[in-house]
């Protein structure tokens, strides 16, 4: 038996799967594909799948990962072929390899929140006063389903500003693991409530999220 670590886009209209029809679809794809994976034991039995740091619904990935056993060589190659021959559209494997480490060693994600500029004038001056603050307190909600506050302030300083012709990137890298993780929506949902504040509910801001990758404590890309 060997592990398997694919990866995967999951961009477009594929961001509205949720974490269970994605498992669903993967599942799908892989028997279609005719891929040698292991099946689970048991009453139901299945194609062994699983996934480090589930993407959350309405946010694109730019390098998911989906682990999985196969029970006889298949070259990388023809494996990402066969897949990307039957998934749907927006979900596209990029690769397949051995994988070097384990999903535990998983411990920030960087994402790209991009500002749409639509009517709105003068959002990079106003992401950045609102980067300039001594604290962004907001309230996180914890694993036994109460909630916090934390302060995004500390997470956001090393973040980078970039301005587009229809929007304003924002370049975070926020905590993801199995002990702490920071929802990038926290930052868009507080960026509104200052301009809110500031200007009057008409002037809104609407936020595309992608993940761009996964990485080790140390900062290294999770391979």
């Amino acid at each position: 038996m060997k592990e398997i670590r694919i990866r995967f886009k999951k961009i477009g209209r594929a961001k509205y799967i949720s974490h269970l029809d994605l498992t669903r679809t993967m599942i799908r794809a892989v028997r279609r594909a005719g891929i040698p994976v292991w099946y689970t034991e048991g009453f139901n039995r299945h194609p062994y799948v699983t996934f480090a740091a589930p993407l959350s619904l309405g946010f694109e990935g730019l390098n998911e990962c989906m682990d999985t056993r196969l029970v006889e060589d298949m070259p990388m190659e023809e494996m990402v072929t066969r897949l990307n021959s039957v998934l749907p559209e927006g979900i596209e494997v990029i690769k397949a390899s051995d994988p070097v480490m384990k999903p535990g060693d998983i411990a920030f994600a960087q994402y790209r929140l991009s500002f749409l500029k639509g009517k709105f004038k003068g959002i990079e001056g106003n992401i950045r006063e609102f980067l300039a603050r001594d604290s962004i307190l907001v309230e996180k909600k914890t694993k036994k389903g109460d909630s916090k506050k934390i302060d995004l302030m500390p997470l956001l300083e090393k973040a980078a500003i970039e301005t587009g012709d229809s929007a304003v990137m924002l370049e975070v890298t926020l905590p993801c693991s199995s002990t702490e993780t920071v929802n990038p929506g926290l930052i868009s949902a507080a960026l509104n409530d200052f301009l809110t504040e500031k200007y009057g509910g008409e002037n809104t801001l609407f936020c595309d999220i992608t993940r761009r990758d996964l990485l080790n404590a140390e900062g290294l890309p999770f391979e």
